[in-house]
């Protein structure tokens, strides 16, 4: 009868050791840095975005590294810093202004429901939900002031994060190419298709929510709607809300205006949101697939959701370039693996 037994050698068991120590270590670490995850992401985005531009300078220009590096981040934060510093402002001047004033947004909403229930004969609130309507308003502001102040923290770990990885991109882009164990067309591919992915969703989302939002503030001047800046403003943002968009802020404004019985204004401003503001979500997008990669709808969609979940207000451009980048890597198995020789 054999009696032999086999054992774990020692150095096998150290290797077990010594992975378990590194995931537990690793664990600790991801826990505690998790959220700055969005400003992680942040950096990568606007590395892909800056990579070329860098290039550029350095190899054509002929221009010093450093200064090379300190003028794209410079420029990069100016167009991104200065518009939200310009956008916290004003929101919160609006904010301010709104909660010292909740008996003037008590009388709007009483006109709305009035307005609903005596011409339309419609019960949407209650008046004695009007206290709550109230209340989730305020609670609404006052995460919108956080999530300015965790935007604002998360754009400062991108741009220190974004500075290594341009100083050292070199040394980057070695170890890319030597420790990841995928073919080397592959990894072209992988570049290729990852530009294309954060430059779908990381502009092309955002100047189609700008674009529509222009479109939007014509109508509000030309409807007479008050203080047609600010909903300007907000308009960007709502756009880029999946399925909604920017009717979460148009149809509430004609509500409002038929509550102060100017019904022509009111249906004038809806006809033109729903049709011309509506359209042009579509046009734009068709124009801007031509020079960009073509996301899916319904990757924009629970994109923007789980984003929302895990990153908050941003996420709703960081959650589209996640569920892009999860679908993209199982394409990158296929090629890897299944069809290595694709005809695409």
């Amino acid at each position: 009868m054999n009696t032999n037994k086999h054992y774990l050698s020692n150095n096998v068991l150290l290797q077990i050791a010594f992975i378990l120590i590194i995931l537990i270590v690793f664990g600790l670490i991801t826990n505690n840095l998790l959220s700055f995850f969005p400003g992680f992401l942040g950096a990568i985005c606007l590395y892909v975005l800056l990579y070329n531009p860098l290039q550029w300078m350095l190899k054509t220009k002929k221009w010093n590294k450093l200064t090379s590096v300190i003028l794209l981040m410079v420029g990069s934060a100016v167009f991104i810093i200065g518009p939200l510093y310009l956008l916290i402002k004003m929101l919160t001047n609006k904010v301010l202004v709104l909660l010292n004033d909740t008996a003037q947004i008590k009388t709007d909403v009483n006109k709305i429901i009035e307005m609903l229930q005596t011409k339309f004969h419609i019960d949407v609130f209650s008046s004695t939900n009007i206290e709550k309507i109230t209340q989730v308003g305020g609670k609404l502001l006052e995460k919108t002031l956080n999530a300015s102040m965790d935007m604002t923290v998360q754009l400062g770990v991108a741009f220190l994060i974004l500075y290594f990885m341009l100083m050292h991109h070199q040394t980057l882009k070695n170890w890319f190419y030597k420790n990841i164990p995928i073919r080397n067309n592959n990894l072209k591919r992988m570049n290729k298709d990852l530009r294309d992915l954060v430059i779908s969703n990381a502009v092309g989302m955002p100047l189609t929510a700008f674009i529509q939002a222009i479109i939007a503030y014509i109508g509000y001047l030309i409807f007479g709607v008050d203080d047609a800046l600010t909903w300007f403003i907000l308009t960007i943002f709502a756009a880029m809300l999946p399925v909604v968009g920017a009717a979460i802020i148009y149809v509430p404004l004609g509500l409002f205006l038929l509550a102060k019985g100017d019904t022509g204004s009111a249906v004038g401003l809806l006809i033109y949101c729903f049709v011309v503001v509506g359209l042009s979500d579509n046009v734009i997008r068709l124009v801007l697939q031509k020079k960009m990669a073509d996301v899916h709808p319904l990757v924009t969609i629970f994109g923007v959701i789980v984003g929302l979940n895990l990153f908050g207000f941003i996420g709703i451009i960081f959650g589209p370039i996640l569920f892009s980048v999860f679908f993209w890597l199982i394409k990158l198995y296929k090629y890897e693996f299944i069809d290595p020789n694709p005809e695409d």
